[in-house]
C-alpha cells in the first residue's frame, strides 16, 4: 500500500473483506499507527475515518448495520469500553446488531502511554452488555480466523486486537469463537489464560514439570460465551484451577471462570491478574506485565504455595 509494508492487522483485513462485500472499516483515526490505511488505499468505499470521536463512530457502525453492512469499528480499547460504552450498549447491542468492535491497546500494551491508556476494565465492561461476545485471541492468525467466524454470525462482538508483536500464522480454520484451545495437558493444576497470557503459562508448566507437578495449560480466546463444558471436564481432574489475565482480577476471565466453578466444581481456584488498582509505572509491555500482571517466575511461585496449603 503506497510502497509502505502492510502491518499486521491490516493484513488481517485485507484477507477478510474479499470474503464478504457487506464489511466496512469505521477508523477511529489510528490508520497509519495500526495498519487499517491498507484498506483505505485497496478499497477507499469500504473505508470511513470518524475521526478521534469514539462515540460517533459506534453510532455511525449501528446505522450502517441497519442498512445491512457488517461494520468493523477500531479503535483504542479504553476508549472504546469506556467513552463509547453508553453507545455500545444501546445504540449496537440494544439492537442485537451486526457491528464488530476490534480494538487495540487492551490491557497493558498502551505500555508507556500511561493508566489513561490503559485497558484493564474493558472485557468486565463488556462481559456485562448482554448479547456481546467477548474475544481476546492470542496473535493475528488467530484474530483472523476468529473474525472469520464473528463476521458470520449475529449480534455484537468486542475483540482485543493482539501487541504486533504476537504475528502468528495464517488464520486456523479450526479456531472458531466460543470454543477453547488445549495447550498442553497435565491434571495437577490447570492454568486458564486469555490474550496475551498464553507464553508466561506455557512457560511457567515447562519449570512446574520439571519440579514435579504437571500443568495443564487452556486458552481461552473467547470470554463470552465461556467453552463451559471444556472448562469442566479439564477442573474436574485438577488439584488446582489458576486463570492469568492481563486484566483486573475483578470481572474479567478470573470472574467469569469463578461463576464457572461455583456452580459446578469443588477445585479450589487461583485467580491472577491486575490487582484492585491503577497501573502507574511506565515501560516495555513485557516490564509492564511482569510488574503489574505475573511473570512465569512468579506464577510458579504462587501456585507451588497455593498447592504446599491444602490443595492436595
Amino acid at each position: 500500500m503506497r510502497g509502505q509494508t502492510v502491518k499486521p492487522f491490516g493484513r488481517v483485513l485485507l484477507n477478510l473483506l474479499p470474503q464478504d462485500e457487506r464489511i466496512v472499516v469505521v477508523d477511529g483515526d489510528l490508520s497509519r499507527s495500526s495498519g487499517t490505511s491498507a484498506v483505505r488505499d485497496r478499497w477507499p468505499e469500504r473505508f470511513l475515518n470518524a475521526g478521534i470521536a469514539e462515540q460517533n463512530a459506534m453510532g455511525l457502525a449501528a446505522g450502517m448495520a441497519l442498512m445491512g453492512m457488517r461494520p468493523i469499528v477500531h479503535t483504542f480499547a479504553a476508549f472504546a469500553s469506556m467513552r463509547a460504552c453508553e453507545q455500545i450498549r444501546t445504540s449496537i447491542a440494544y439492537q442485537n446488531l451486526n457491528v464488530t468492535i476490534c480494538v487495540t491497546k487492551g490491557g497493558l500494551s498502551a505500555a508507556r502511554s500511561g493508566p489513561t491508556h490503559h485497558a484493564i476494565e474493558d472485557l468486565a465492561i463488556m462481559r456485562a452488555i448482554p448479547g456481546m461476545t467477548v474475544v481476546a485471541p492470542r496473535d493475528f492468525g488467530e484474530l483472523e480466523a476468529l473474525l472469520r467466524g464473528l463476521i458470520r454470525a449475529p449480534g455484537p462482538a468486542y475483540v482485543r486486537i493482539p501487541p504486533e508483536s504476537e504475528a502468528g500464522g495464517a488464520g486456523d480454520a479450526a479456531v472458531t469463537p466460543g470454543r477453547g484451545v488445549p495447550l498442553r495437558q497435565g491434571t495437577d493444576v490447570l492454568i486458564i489464560v486469555t490474550g496475551t497470557m498464553s507464553d508466561v503459562a506455557l512457560s511457567a508448566a515447562e519449570t512446574l514439570a520439571a519440579r514435579g507437578i504437571q500443568a495443564g495449560v487452556l486458552h481461552l480466546h473467547t470470554l463470552k460465551p465461556l467453552d463451559r463444558l471444556l472448562i469442566e471436564e479439564r477442573a474436574a481432574r485438577a488439584r488446582l484451577v489458576v486463570t492469568v489475565e492481563e486484566h483486573s482480577i475483578i470481572g474479567g476471565l478470573g470472574s467469569a471462570v469463578a461463576e464457572l466453578l461455583a456452580e459446578n466444581s469443588a477445585a479450589p481456584l487461583l485467580r491472577v491478574g491486575i490487582d484492585d488498582q491503577f497501573c502507574y509505572g511506565a515501560g516495555t509491555h513485557r516490564e509492564m506485565l511482569d510488574h503489574y500482571c505475573v511473570s512465569s517466575a512468579e506464577l510458579v511461585r504462587r501456585i507451588e504455595g497455593r498447592l504446599s496449603v491444602g490443595c492436595a
